[in-house]
């Protein structure tokens, strides 16, 4: 007779894989490091699968040491006492080792590879959304928004019946002597500026993000952007604003600024798009949270 340590080694390397994954977990939500590959409403998704996986790590780490006290038997009389199947794990070192491998590898990466943002890299794989794009356009039947605005800016910000809070978000922006387009509803104010982009033509705006060029763009040209997030990084969206500065070309691509200026409108791949008419730029260091997130109740705060 002799004894078969085998399942004791897999239940120990099984518990400290989780036991790792765990800890990955915990390291990138103390630090912060989450919210680059998720948004902050899914970090107690991330929080229940720590303890998830701490609860199975330590339930692995138990059987090993119940195996320790009470190794398996295997009898040498040559037959098995198997019953026709066998919980064993595979005793093919090669198989064992791809297996580990596929779950060892990325945990590796995730603690060895650095944590940042992404930027220009994705915006040449995914395309540009320069204002709303077609998130935003008006059609159908034009009717007047609710509440007790001037009946003059509920003239200017008419609208179809799908861009009302678009509308009302506009109002609010225009009576602004300067649009500040800040991280909370980032994107709800772009759609708004995009929808009514002749309502706010002359008007000043504020703005901060990082540059992108794409091929062909004048030298006065660069595109301010910031990346939408909506739930993870799989669905990350940049959304953007020609801009446009005599110097424009002392500032390299993926570069922090801060620009104030005037929103205009120019002509770009065949298309009448909003611009920003740089006054003054500022370098910027990069924030800590690169993304800008969705508000979906955004209306029922104006």
């Amino acid at each position: 007779m002799k004894k078969v340590n085998s399942t004791v080694m897999h239940n120990f390397l099984r518990a400290t894989i989780l036991l790792g994954f765990a800890g990955l977990i915990i390291y990138l939500l103390v630090s912060g490091d989450i919210l680059y590959y998720i948004s902050p409403d899914l970090k107690i998704y991330a929080e229940l699968a720590v303890i998830g996986l701490l609860v199975v790590s330590g339930f692995q780490y138990y059987i090993a040491f119940c195996s320790l006290k009470r190794p398996m038997i295997v009898c040498e009389c040559g037959h098995d006492h198997d019953h026709g199947h066998s919980h064993e794990p595979s005793r093919s070192i090669w198989e064992n080792s791809i297996i580990y491998c596929l779950f060892l590898f990325p945990l590796l990466l995730g603690f060895c590879l650095p944590n940042a943002a992404l930027s220009s890299s994705l915006v040449e794989k995914k395309g540009m959304n320069l204002g709303g794009g077609s998130f935003s356009k008006q059609s159908g039947e034009l009717v007047h928004v609710d509440g007790n605005e001037d009946p003059e800016l509920k003239e200017m910000f008419k609208t179809d019946k799908y861009n009302r809070d678009y509308a009302k978000l506009g109002i609010q922006l225009y009576k602004q002597d300067v649009i500040e387009l800040k991280e909370e509803w980032f994107m709800e104010k772009i759609l708004s500026l995009d929808t009514f982009s002749d309502n706010f033509v002359g008007k000043k705006i504020q703005m901060k993000g990082f540059i992108y060029r794409e091929p062909g763009m004048e030298g006065s040209q660069f595109i301010l952007n910031r990346l939408v997030m909506t739930h993870c990084i799989a669905d990350v969206a940049p959304f953007g604003i020609i801009s446009e500065f005599p110097q424009a070309n002392e500032y390299a691509d993926d570069t922090w600024v801060i620009v104030t200026g005037t929103i205009g409108k120019t002509i770009y791949n065949d298309k009448s798009v909003m611009k920003i008419e740089i006054e003054t730029i500022e370098p910027i260091e990069a924030p800590k949270d690169a993304y800008v997130y969705p508000d979906w109740d955004f209306a029922s705060k104006l």
